[in-house]
């Protein structure tokens, strides 16, 4: 990483969060700090029993100390507690100050088709906020307080000290060691293991198709070849943690072992009574604590700092439009000028100098066959993706000059693929309480779907999960009663009647009358030409050129298409 790349590093979003957090992070030090000050009243509690009371036989003495030790131990407790309400205080900070950014960015991006990485982007959020608040701000408080404890080993003893940190390095060593043997089969397990369960999920979504083409056997031959990867590099990784595992729990007696024997020598010298040595080991003990934190989350720390960095790096991408001035409702007049789309990535334009004009209240239907560009248009018109090139303007102002919640206000949208939200019919056509119920309803009668929704369980009020199975026609107008409540200025309509049977078309076609009368401009996308007669104007997209645009007659007439024009000249005659 360059000078430059690291500069916005650190100076990004994410380091912003950390910094608002240290009033936090300086508390839970300062009580870090009072924490492992009471662990030494252990050490001293053991050291006076045996030094003072099993030699005096004290009753009183050893009551005094159990008293003075639950007080210690008690106090700690009530320490502990608060460092740890105040590290998920920082924990809840970031949150709010990162949380909905990038919530906003990964539903854009998703809009967009760049959905790949969303959930990823969500997902480095709670482990960077998990690890900076936990593991890791642990680590980082402790670690002081394990060269502390071996100082005071050295103080009490230099001999037992050396010995204490030869023991702590060899430590350290394996640990690190065993880490670095099993981080490259870990990271492989996971690369092929992730592999296994996308081809696994991918199944389950084709189960349809899979059972139906006899395919079944085949694909979990399949997968369990991909599975059988992934557990082989699983037990690579762990054979190797296990044997350093072993090492480890067995150096650790022994090193225990030779402070012991150290302080043994030391007592038999007469250099130190024999309660210290108890007491080294104990010390010892707390000593190793934050090494081994520290180890832990030094090996957490690499896919954490990526995290960040994804994370800065998406946020410093993304900039907030700064809309001061709300516009008033459109009438609805809709201009495209010279509109280019270039996929991300992709050198060859979706779309190509698209332009026209829609009066008020008039209405569009937009044909064309699979693959002209239709969906990519619909999406740029309602702003889910931004032009390349050309603008796109409501009542002479760019989308973007209304800003999302605004314009969302004014514009309805179905889209070709219907996806409704967990959450009642009612939240999802009055798009989550931004609706009131007496428009929710007029939305609903006039989508024709009112009478459906009381039929359901629970009217209104029932709740849309994997439990409540809608048709696809079902699902459509719902979506469409979503798409037009509350009077908008501009809907588009994608493939709308794609689920749709007579009965639904009759009430789609009556619908868009409906919105036509009340002045909305409306714009319906199909490759079905029959199901544009009735509308004012039409356009032909062709592999994203816009090769003919004018009233549905002459498009018609121009097409070669006697029969709808028949159908639009009863229509209008």
């Amino acid at each position: 990483m360059n000078n430059k790349d690291h500069q916005a590093y650190t100076d990004g979003d994410v380091r912003a969060a950390l910094r608002a957090c240290r009033q936090h992070f300086v508390l839970a030090a300062v009580f870090d700090t009072l924490v492992n000050m009471l662990l030494l009243a252990y050490p001293v509690f053991l050291y006076q029993i045996y030094d003072r009371v099993i030699p005096g036989k004290s009753w009183e003495t050893l009551v005094a100390l159990f008293i003075g030790l639950l007080l210690a131990v008690g106090t700690k407790a009530v320490f502990q507690w608060v460092r740890g309400i105040l590290l998920v205080r920082a924990s809840a900070r970031i949150e709010r100050r990162l949380s909905d950014r990038l919530f906003r960015i990964a539903v854009r991006r998703s809009a967009s088709g760049h959905g790949a990485a969303n959930a990823q982007l969500l997902r480095d959020l709670d482990s960077f906020r998990q690890f900076a608040t936990g593991k890791g701000a642990l680590a980082a408080l402790d670690v002081p307080w394990g060269f502390l404890f071996l100082g005071i080993i050295i103080v009490v003893d230099p001999a037992i000290g050396v010995v204490a940190t030869i023991c702590m390095v060899i430590s350290a060593i394996a640990t690190f060691a065993n880490t670095a043997m099993t981080k490259r089969a870990l990271v492989n397990a996971n690369v092929v293991g992730n592999s296994s369960q996308y081809f696994g999920d991918s199944v389950t979504r084709a189960a349809e198709a899979v059972v139906g083409l006899g395919m079944l056997n085949a694909v979990i031959a399949r997968w369990r070849r991909e599975r059988d990867k992934a557990i082989h590099e699983q037990l690579i990784a762990s054979g190797r943690g296990v044997v350093f595992s072993s090492f480890l729990g067995s150096a650790r007696i022994l090193m225990q072992g030779a402070i012991m024997a150290t302080g043994a020598v030391q007592v038999i010298n007469g250099h130190i009574p024999a309660g210290l040595v108890f007491a080294a080991i104990l010390i010892f003990q707390f000593a190793m604590k934050p090494v081994d934190q520290f180890v832990a989350a030094w090996d957490d720390y690499p896919p954490i700092r990526e995290s960040m960095r994804r994370i800065d790096a998406v946020l410093s991408k993304v900039q907030e439009p700064e809309i001061n001035l709300h516009l008033p409702k459109p009438l609805g007049m809709i201009t495209v000028r010279d509109l280019v789309y270039v996929p991300p990535g992709a050198d060859k334009p979706v779309l190509r100098r698209i332009g026209f004009n829609l009066e008020p209240g008039h209405t569009l239907g937009l044909i064309g066959l699979n693959g002209s560009g239709k969906t990519t248009l619909a999406r740029v018109l309602t702003g889910s993706l931004r032009p390349s090139s050309g603008a796109v303007r409501v009542d002479g102002a760019e989308l973007q000059q209304w800003g999302d919640d605004r314009l969302g206000e004014f514009i309805g949208y179905l889209p070709q693929n219907v996806s409704l939200l967990p959450g009642t019919v009612a939240d999802n056509i009055g798009r989550f309480g931004r609706f009131s119920d007496e428009e929710i309803v007029e939305a609903a009668k006039k989508a024709r779907v009112h009478d459906l929704v009381l039929r359901l369980p629970k009217g209104y009020e029932t709740v849309l999960d994997e439990n409540m199975t809608f048709s696809g026609g079902q699902r459509q107008l719902i979506a469409l009663a979503r798409a037009i409540i509350g009077k908008p200025s501009f809907v588009v309509l994608d493939e709308p009647n794609s689920n749709l049977d007579g009965p639904g078309e009759e009430a789609l076609v009556s619908c868009v009358q409906a919105l036509k009368e009340d002045g909305c401009t409306v714009i319906l996308i199909t490759h079905r030409p029959n199901l544009v007669h009735h509308l004012d104007h039409a356009a032909v997209l062709r592999e994203g050129e816009l090769v003919s645009f004018g009233s549905t007659t002459e498009v018609f007439q121009q097409l070669g298409r006697p029969t709808v024009v028949k159908q639009v000249s009863q229509a209008n005659g």
